[in-house]
């Protein structure tokens, strides 16, 4: 079913009957049907179109990063929104699935990546393929994963804030209410929402659980870029220092020196398993492996200049002295902040995109802005500039979630500590943060798990080789400590399929770590305690 421009004008009768049926848990067929459904009223928008249709099961197939695996989606009622928001010119679109058989009796909403509020598709396949009914917003954004390009700046050069308010939170919000409306009209009873979303999905999730508990049951967030105008300018600074030092390694050079303080710090828990556990407290020095290094079976010669660019990548942006954030921890890939390519007998830094972009983009609004040519005092600068001007926008690091504790909501974080993009120590500071609102650890642990997984890149996408947590587990736990009252004091973690060595892991509920046991297997999870 149809309706251009809807008018918000459906029948309230209709819902009344829709919601008067009762349902099992898990349901084999809706009360209602598909072409029934209609939207509620929401404050500030426009309905520009309702799209409401029953379709066949379909498989989506995979596609690499983003979709591991194919997805299977079953029958579902497919509810296609967009609407828009008076003054602003934005036209957003929000996808609702509804599975027609089998709903386990939860709502999921879901988060998105780099610069896409939602994964659409690619999020909703496996949801529903689980039981859930989902949704996935794209925010009026383009769908453009890589860049804001197409809709950052205004034609008159101005920052399109319209749009950045739907990226940093509002989207959130509008996706979820309205999800939650046509979930609620087509099976007819009360469900338990939950947020799950990694990286910009994990910032998201965060903003759920700060400005709008009371739609959630319960949130995961997994890597989350949280102090999002400050993170993002520490990513570019180890382009600043191969420009400040006249020097861009070769990929090989930045991997040899990392794998050298692995093979140095990777005995410190007691277990050779490839992995640095506690990253703080290797205190392997770059200037130790001057020298012929052996890397994949290649001699690898490394430079006091090489080791001391190490050296300041892992100290962080550092600035007349002043700390203005952290650096990449001992052990995480360098291959994406680090990036250099090799033109015409020269090599030459590749900033990351995500930094580059919010850079170019929306601090210096011009897209032919260098940003490889800046220097420390640049960076320092733009800093500032963006937090001046941004953090009250992407405020998604407010430690006080009384609110979420009020209204019973759960929230786990999990970030693992080999992350080569978003920095592990933020979240750490955010929990840290969170404790001392609360007056310590014990307090928040009632409402808020923080995991932390040795050796786990970003999202746990398969860069390092770490025991990574399943998302699908973590969200498990999620469920049962919301619906069963299970509190999560550890999640099991399993190695990606292209590791040197195979093992599972205990990953330990903050502050506690996983410990081995003196005896049993070291490369199963059982033989390990969280201590």
């Amino acid at each position: 079913m149809w309706f251009s421009r809807y008018t918000l004008t459906a029948t309230a009768l209709l819902s009344q009957l829709c919601l008067a049926s009762t349902v099992d848990h898990v349901q084999a067929k809706p009360p209602c049907s598909c072409s029934d459904l209609h939207l509620p009223p929401l404050l500030g928008t426009e309905i520009l179109s309702f799209q409401n249709a029953e379709k066949q099961a379909f498989t989506i197939n995979p596609v690499p990063l983003l979709l591991p695996t194919a997805a299977k989606v079953p029958p579902i009622c497919e509810v296609n929104i967009t609407l828009t928001h008076p003054g602003t010119n934005d036209t957003v679109g929000i996808q609702v699935w509804l599975p027609l058989k089998n709903w386990n009796g939860r709502f999921l909403a879901l988060g998105g990546s780099a610069w896409a509020a939602g994964l659409g598709p690619l999020t909703l396949g496996p949801a529903v393929e689980g039981g859930f009914a989902a949704v996935s917003t794209d925010a009026g954004l383009s769908g453009n994963l890589s860049s804001p390009d197409a809709w950052a700046l205004k034609d008159n050069g101005d920052v399109n804030l319209g749009l950045l308010t739907n990226f940093a939170s509002r989207s959130v919000y509008e996706a979820t209410i309205l999800g939650k409306s046509l979930s609620r009209q087509f099976y007819g009873k009360e469900f338990r929402t939950y947020w799950n979303g990694c990286s910009t999905g994990g910032r998201q999730g965060l903003v759920a659980a700060q400005q709008y508990p009371e739609l959630f049951d319960g949130i995961l967030a997994g890597a989350p870029a949280i102090y999002w105008p400050t993170y993002l300018l520490a990513e570019l600074w180890p382009q600043v220092v191969f420009r400040e030092e006249n020097y861009y390694p070769k990929p090989e050079e930045l991997g040899a020196v990392v794998a050298a303080a692995v093979a140095a710090c990777d005995g410190l828990d007691g277990v050779i398993d490839g992995v640095i556990d506690e990253p703080s407290e290797c205190q392997f020095e770059p200037a130790s492996a001057i020298g012929t290094l052996d890397f994949n079976g290649k001699n690898v010669t490394i430079t006091a200049q090489v080791a001391r660019i190490l050296q300041q990548i892992w100290t962080g942006p550092v600035v007349n002295g002043q700390q203005l954030w952290y650096g990449s921890l001992i052990g995480a890939p360098l291959w994406d902040l680090g990036a250099t390519v090799e033109a015409n007998g020269s090599r030459f830094g590749v900033p990351f995109f995500v930094a580059d972009t919010w850079t170019r983009f929306l601090l210096q609004q011009n897209a032919s802005f260098p940003t490889s040519a800046l220097d420390s005092e640049d960076l320092g600068e733009l800093f500032l500039k963006s937090q001046t001007q941004y953090d009250s926008l992407f405020n998604s690091a407010n430690p006080d979630l009384s609110k979420l504790q009020e209204t019973g909501g759960k929230l786990i974080v999990w970030h693992g500590k080999a992350d080569q993009l978003i920095f592990t120590q933020g979240s750490t500071q955010y929990r840290r943060q969170v404790e001392e609102a609360f007056g310590g650890g014990a307090n928040v642990d009632e409402f808020f798990r923080f995991f932390l997984a040795p050796g786990v890149d970003h999202c746990g996408l398969g860069e390092t080789f770490g025991a990574r947590p399943d998302p699908n587990g973590l969200l498990g736990a999620l469920i049962s400590w919301v619906e069963n009252g299970t509190v999560p004091t550890f999640v099991e973690g399993q190695t990606p399929p292209n590791a040197p060595l195979n093992f599972t892991r205990k990953i330990c509920s903050f502050p506690t770590v996983s410990s081995y046991r003196g005896s049993g297997d070291v490369n199963v999870a059982e033989s390990y305690d969280c201590i």
